[in-house]
């Protein structure tokens, strides 16, 4: 049985264009793929293949932030691809901002709320885990890393509106333009559909939460995409034509038919389901399509293979979803007593990036997603020693 709780420790990530290879025992083994493209420093651009990405939050100008999103070579750990978006203070980035009266909920809370506990110590709250907040974090990008999806509160009013920030620091509210009589606009939970087209959010209308989405082009009208009420939970997207779902720890299977998920409800247990044609919120009723879950999957080695959080987060094992029930599941790390967060699975299922947290240190690993690998510490050296122990590591490509 799940408790809703506070986590202590807490994108839907877009379809990945290709597959990179597997070295034993989780050494980084993507080959060249499309080559560099950072000759004499990083680049504008994220190539489509072979490239670790993470995002980090920092101090910005006139009491806003910086978040940072890098590209690197996942064998060499060259710096190849960069981008950087200033937010400014009015937008929702903390969890301090996003519990005021009224309550208002944002992706960019996970990834800059600071807790002594490290990245994703504080998650965007009610019912995610940690590498849902992971995905979340994700979806507030397009795909190739031009603009980021806000929410932008009004201290004096108590609206919340939607919108974006380009790498520019140029903040576009695209609520603002409904300039009619009406209720004070209450949207939130914005992401960002994966061509950069449309920001995708929840908002409260007639008493009741609904999804819309508004577009990022001349005309930011309210589009509502959902048939009726949903529930107050986090949004992921999924399929093409893209549509949302509403549920908690949502990550599709690489074949885009089925997810693992949970919503509040009798069990409150994550399973899997099958993704609907259209947008939709995971209820009681909705049927599972597989025997097995997992409670806060780190995402799925393949079509039929969840990497699920074993022993209290200590440890990792991948589960058949569609196998006999209760089989035992074998951990991937040896025997620890570290806390151990799952972020990015490689293209091919083979290899996992890793937080792994004792005390105050703060370490990144790689390792073979099969029982009794060893993991390799990825060293913040060289390059790589610019990110800190602060960065969330949101796709691997």
């Amino acid at each position: 049985m799940r408790v809703l709780a506070v986590l202590s420790a807490s994108l839907l990530v877009g379809a990945l264009a290709a597959c990179g290879s597997s070295d034993d025992d989780g050494a980084p083994g993507a080959d060249a793929g499309s080559g560099s493209t950072a000759a004499d420093g990083p680049g504008a651009g994220f190539r489509d293949r072979n490239l670790l990405v993470t995002a980090v939050c920092s101090a910005g100008a006139n009491g806003g932030w910086l978040v940072s999103v890098d590209g690197w070579d996942p064998k060499t750990w060259k710096h190849e691809s960069t981008a950087e978006f200033p937010v400014p203070a009015g937008v929702l980035a903390t969890e301090q901002q996003a519990d005021a009266s009224p309550k208002v909920r944002s992706g960019l809370v996970a990834l800059c709320t600071s807790d002594p506990g490290g990245p994703l110590s504080r998650s965007t709250r009610d019912g995610e885990d940690r590498a849902a907040s992971v995905r979340l974090v994700r979806s507030l990008f397009d795909r190739n890393f031009t603009k980021m999806a806000v929410v932008i509160r009004d201290g004096n009013s108590g609206a919340s509106h939607v919108g974006y920030v380009d790498r520019s620091g140029k903040l576009t509210d695209l609520t603002a333009t409904d300039t009619g009589f009406g209720s004070t606009p209450r949207e939130q939970r914005a992401v960002l559909s994966p061509d950069g087209a449309d920001v995708w959010f929840s908002y409260r209308a007639d008493g009741t939460w609904k999804v819309g989405s508004r577009s990022t082009g001349a005309d930011h009208q309210l589009t509502q995409r959902s048939t009726g009420e949903v529930p107050d939970l986090p949004l992921f997207l999924a399929g093409d034509p893209v549509h949302a779902l509403v549920a908690y720890n949502v990550v599709v299977s690489p074949d885009g038919r089925r997810y693992s998920g949970w919503a509040p409800a009798d069990n409150n247990e994550d399973d899997v389901f099958a993704v609907p044609s259209g947008t939709a919120a995971l209820t009681d009723a909705t049927p599972k399509v597989a025997d097995n879950g997992c409670a806060g999957a780190v995402g799925w080695l393949d079509d039929n293979t969840l990497l699920c959080p074993v022993g209290l987060d200590g440890n990792l094992a991948a589960v058949a979803v569609d196998g006999p029930k209760n089989t035992a599941r074998q951990p991937i790390l040896p025997d620890n007593n570290r806390s151990n967060i799952g972020m990015v699975i490689s293209p091919d299922g083979g290899q996992v990036v890793f937080l792994s947290a004792a005390g105050t240190e703060r370490e990144y690993w790689i390792t073979a997603t099969r029982p009794g690998a060893t993991p390799n510490k990825v060293a913040r050296t060289g390059e790589f020693s610019v990110v800190g122990d602060a960065a969330v590591f949101v796709e691997w490509r």
